[in-house]
Parts: structure tokens; sequence; C-alpha cells
């Protein structure tokens, strides 16, 4: 009777125990399933800050008027090199510019003319005629941006006719009056030496009546 009354309790228990595992085993499972398809959790945020990207290099910008006073040569360049305007004409300056240069006025605008922009080529000794002047001069690099802030302000200028001829004809007419100039000193030293014109002598060994 004692044995039987055992064997029926420790049935009982033995399926109360196995229910328990099955209801444990059921719960996490239904766990890990809702684990499964929620949503990943947001990643914390990273203590450190990401590295700032590097500002975008910003071009240097020059003053069109500083430009222009070296240009004219109103301003003197730092290195003692002469102002542009002796070779070059870019539709400034009371007599125009010089000729024995390109004219700058759309140099900024022409691709085919940046180099004449770069200071690396102003002062290569390799280049005629400046090269000798600015290889031992050099244009700074502000001087350049400047130059280039005044090359971008005529660019977008209408073009208007430069005195190209102003240089020439004032060259002519001082050309003009030296040789009066000296024709005077000389006629007057000759008058004094031979006491006669030069008019004179050629009047008498030529066969003229003139003469005295």
């Amino acid at each position: 009777m004692v044995l039987g009354n055992g064997k029926r309790i420790f049935g009982k228990g033995f399926q109360l125990l196995l229910a328990c595992f099955l209801v444990a085993g059921f719960m996490t499972i239904s766990v890990a399933v809702q684990a499964a398809d929620a949503p990943p959790a947001p990643a914390a945020q990273s203590a450190v800050p990401e590295a700032a990207a590097p500002a975008e290099a910003t071009l240097p910008v020059g003053d069109s008027n500083t430009g222009k006073a070296l240009f004219t040569g109103e301003k003197a360049f730092q290195n003692g090199g002469p102002a542009c305007i002796s070779c070059h004409s870019a539709g400034v300056g009371e007599l125009g510019g010089g000729l024995l240069g390109p004219n700058l006025s759309k140099v900024y605008a022409d691709p085919a003319k940046q180099a004449l922009l770069n200071i690396a080529w102003v002062n290569s000794p390799g280049i005629p005629v400046m090269g000798p002047v600015f290889s031992a001069k050099n244009i700074t690099e502000a001087e350049m941006v400047n130059l280039k802030a005044f090359f971008k302000t005529m660019s977008e200028r209408e073009l208007a006719p430069a005195p190209t001829n102003t240089f020439v004809i004032i060259g002519f007419i001082a050309f003009i009056g030296i040789m009066i100039f000296f024709s005077i000193i000389w006629s007057k030293r000759y008058s004094k030496r031979n006491q006669n014109t030069a008019h004179d002598a050629l009047w008498r060994n030529y066969g003229g009546k003139g003469g005295r």
C-alpha cells in the first residue's frame, strides 16, 4: 500500500517536473524568436568625435587697385623690378604702355597666356628679355596675386582702342628735336673755328656763288 502510494507520488512529481521543463523551453524559444525579429539597437555614439574634414583651400584674393599701381609703376615692386607698363600695355596709363611685349588687357581670360601670370615663368632666367631682369629681381607671390586681380578686372571690361602709337610719335618728335639741337650746336662750333658757316663752305667748295 505504501509502495503504491510512493509510486503514484513519484509519477506525479516526474510529470510536474517534465511540464516545468517544457514550459521553460517554450518560453526560451519565444524570447529568442522575438529577439531575432527585433530591429538592431543603434550603436552607441562614439565618445570621440570624428575629425572634421579639412577646410577647402581658398585662393588668395588680390586687390585690383594695387595690381594696377604695380603695372603702371605708381607702386614699386618689392625687389626693384621695372614696371610692367615699360614693355606691355593693358588699356591704362597716359601713354598707353610699351610695345616690346604683348598687350595684356585680356591675358586673364586667354588660356594660351596663363603662363604670363605664373611667377615661376616670369622669374625664370630662360625667358627672353624678362628673364635676366626678373630672375634677379623676383616678382613675389603677393604681387602676382594683385596683378591677377587687376588683369581680371581689365578682362571683364570692354576693350577700348589703346593709343599704341603714342610712344612712336613722342619718340619721333624727340628724335627731330635732338637732331635740330645738335645741328645748331655743330653749326656754331664750325662757324667759330672756320670763321664762316658750313653753308658758305659747301657753296665755295662745290662752285656755288654764295659765301664770303
